[in-house]
């Protein structure tokens, strides 16, 4: 059985999770990494999964509640799928991607 939780090991391995406005070479607020939720229950779930790291107090992710959802350009959608050769674009790999996804 897999729970909601488990879901939370997929930032943690394709983030830089110490790092703070930053991915890859882009820089600023905009690229602040974090977990966000509506869901109080999510957000718990996150915090707990974080708090039980040994690098707990190394971890900068934010854990906040979502309230300004903005989805990016068409053209950002699905990218990988589309642009499997662009490794530059980004950094997830596939195995990674599909490693987390409910069936």
């Amino acid at each position: 059985m897999r729970t909601t939780g488990d879901t939370y090991i997929s930032p943690i391995e394709i983030i830089d999770q110490y790092s703070v406005n930053k991915q890859g070479v882009d820089v600023g607020e905009k690229y602040r990494t974090g977990i966000y939720s509506t869901a109080k229950k999510h957000l718990d779930e996150a915090k707990d999964f974080i708090e039980r790291r040994e690098d707990k107090d190394k971890i900068v992710v934010e854990v906040l509640p979502l309230f300004n959802y903005v989805r990016s350009a068409e053209e950002h959608q699905h990218h990988l799928k589309r642009h499997p050769e662009d490794c530059s674009y980004c950094h997830i790999p596939d195995e990674i991607m599909n490693k987390y996804r409910m069936k």
